[in-house]
């Protein structure tokens, strides 16, 4: 599904990542009270959870896991102004989308806006997509009055590739999700007038060339696809209601469930992550879906997981931690991290470290391996760059307005 955060303010919030950013900030006060209490009280459990451990896939991953690291934020720069310290250049060719009702590419190395073309003016503005080598583009419809989750007629739905200077058509659709396979996008439709939370839509497979790769498959009702995986699609539930958090993944050649999985931060076409309810600290499982191990993360007590999104090649996985302060006012700071999705290994990323309000999005907005993030401080809006294995930052200066509140980094 798309990072809503880094969206602007022309969709409704992505409820997964609502109800993981919810559940981190609860955590965290929870862990602030219990850092204040006497030391033989136990921690709770989460509100909701139960003492089996129904928040993890069917059969229970086996996997690589490393102890957890220690807490290195003291020695990373933190200011209300912004990121400080010496940077490095932003690379010449990464460009963000930002949207609106005319989207445009922005360059932050040198600062330049240039009009995305083939897309019509459309005043609510557009909702982009991360696929595989670009982006899927669709017009922000909405629901119906007095039906949110209601649909009308299909809308056209365009691809544009990572350094395309305009979109290309591909059909029309009411949702759309990343494909498994490269060069492709899965699209659905529903009959117009259909409530998504009960209706079945019809799913299709297609090239970015628009070429159909699979028949249409009728999905179960009440589920989105969030992602094709090499194991079928990851489906999650439409509804918020108690016992229908369960994301399926399914197979749409059989129609059967594979696997169920609670919990889940991130997905892509070979990994899922997913974490268990717990007070603080909770494990990150990785569970493969090629011929590798699983792998788990273990987070710093105190600490826990906002959101969170795979590199292009699955390899990595970005997070957003949350951790208490333990002081009484309960504030909270955020950092971003990246763990390897094969050992569990996990690395701060320098220089994010900051109240937890100020990182508006984040995410791997193009082909290659680097880690956008924008952060908005009290005196400026900053895009931030970071390839793993570098000790620095690129940092670019945003013009606070439309362009810092629409631009998409993943």
């Amino acid at each position: 599904m798309p990072d809503v955060l880094s969206q602007g303010g022309d969709r409704e919030p992505d409820p997964r990542r609502r109800r993981l950013l919810v559940i981190a900030i609860a955590v965290v006060a929870a862990v602030v009270v219990i850092l204040q209490l006497p030391h033989h009280h136990g921690a709770p459990p989460r509100s909701g959870s139960s003492p089996a451990p129904p928040g993890g896939p069917t059969s229970a991953p086996s996997g690589v896991a490393i102890p957890a690291p220690p807490d290195t934020r003291a020695a990373l720069p933190v200011d209300a102004t912004g990121i400080l310290g010496p940077t490095v250049p932003w690379q010449a060719g990464l460009r963000l989308p930002v949207t609106g009702p005319r989207p445009t590419w922005f360059s932050p190395a040198t600062g330049r806006m240039a009009r995305i073309g083939g897309l019509p003016a459309y005043r609510p503005g557009y909702v982009f997509t991360r696929v595989e080598g670009g982006w899927a583009v669709q017009p922000a419809t909405g629901g119906q009055p007095g039906c949110g989750t209601c649909v009308g007629l299909a809308a056209p739905v365009y691809f544009l590739a990572d350094r395309a200077s305009a979109v290309t058509q591909l059909g029309t659709a009411h949702q759309v999700a990343p494909a498994a396979r490269p060069g492709a996008v899965w699209l659905t439709t529903y009959v117009p007038g259909s409530d998504t939370r009960t209706a079945r839509g019809m799913a299709r497979e297609i090239s970015v060339a628009g070429r159909r790769l699979q028949p249409p498959r009728q999905r179960p009702a009440g589920y989105l696809i969030e992602q094709a995986t090499g194991r079928g699609l990851l489906l999650a539930p439409q509804s918020q209601a108690p016992g229908d958090t369960a994301d399926l993944l399914w197979d749409p050649a059989t129609g059967q469930v594979r696997q169920r999985f609670s919990g889940v931060i991130a997905v892509s076409s070979a990994a899922i992550a997913w974490t268990p309810p717990c007070a603080s600290g909770c494990p990150i499982h990785v569970v493969s879906l090629a011929a590798r191990p699983d792998a788990v993360i273990r987070l710093r007590p105190g600490s826990a997981v906002a959101s969170a999104a795979f590199s292009p090649d699955g390899g990595l996985l970005a997070m957003q931690l949350i951790f208490a302060s333990g002081s009484d006012s309960g504030a909270t700071s955020t950092e971003l991290a990246v763990a390897s999705a094969r050992t569990g290994r996990l690395t701060a990323v320098p220089g994010t470290s900051a109240s937890s309000d100020a990182l508006v999005g984040f995410g791997w907005p193009d082909s290659g391996h680097s880690l956008v993030a924008l952060m908005s401080f009290t005196t400026r809006v900053q895009v931030a760059s970071w390839r793993p294995g570098a000790a620095r930052l690129a940092v670019a200066a945003v013009q606070p307005g439309a362009v810092s509140t629409s631009m998409i980094v993943g």
